[in-house]
């Protein structure tokens, strides 16, 4: 008699119970009883319920942010270098053709 959850939809499979519906159960090496669960692409672990990216993402996140603000402060310099110099330009200019402005 084959006991299979295809019996009663219901009934909760070995890969949900044991495996958190991310791996395969499959017999255990030698006299073990417990089952074992070979993971799908992805998950890791006794039971298949930690992700292999799970371990990156803070450090991604914190490159991401990273750079996000560095490109700003970068922004933020350029736009100050560059009313610096629209700001001496008309310095000279005023100076060359003798002209008071407020600058």
């Amino acid at each position: 008699m084959a006991t299979n959850s295809t019996l009663h939809p219901d009934l909760p499979t070995c890969r949900e119970l044991h495996c958190s519906s991310h791996g395969t159960c499959v017999p255990p090496v030698g006299a073990g009883v417990d089952v074992v669960c070979e993971c799908d692409l992805g998950y890791q672990g006794q039971s298949c319920d930690d992700t292999v990216h799970g371990s990156l993402s803070l450090p991604l996140t914190l490159g991401v942010l990273g750079v996000i603000i560095g490109l700003l402060i970068l922004a933020f310099i350029l736009a100050k270098c560059r009313q610096r110099q629209k700001k001496n330009r008309r310095r000279r200019r005023a100076e060359k053709f003798s002209y008071e402005i407020a600058v």
